[in-house]
């Protein structure tokens, strides 16, 4: 296993032989943050990275957001009350009318 010349960042450069024979401790390697990059006869062919926390995941994580205490409720809208007998056009009429000033 060769670290490149950027192991400060975290980055490796394996060939395809060193892969087979040691993928244990390189996909170790990989879960504790280290980029690999496969080589085939010194051209790199493939990368494997390290699976990023998604935004949401962050953002429970930091306090930015608050999950929801029953995530399995559905809200529904409140259905307006209509009297028996009027139009809706009246209804708007009546609301508008009461709306203003």
């Amino acid at each position: 296993m060769t670290t490149s010349k950027k192991a400060k960042a975290q980055n490796i450069s394996v060939g395809v032989r060193e892969l087979r024979q040691s993928a244990s401790q390189i996909l170790d390697q990989v879960k504790e943050g280290i980029s690999v990059e496969i080589t085939e006869h010194g051209v790199p062919v493939a990368h494997i990275v390290p699976i990023t926390k998604s935004l949401y995941e962050e953002s429970l994580e930091n306090g930015r957001i608050i999950p929801a205490r029953n995530p399995n409720r559905v809200f529904t809208m409140p259905s307006g009350k209509i009297t028996k007998g009027k139009q809706l056009s009246e209804i708007l009429i009546d609301e508008r009318r009461s709306a203003r000033f």
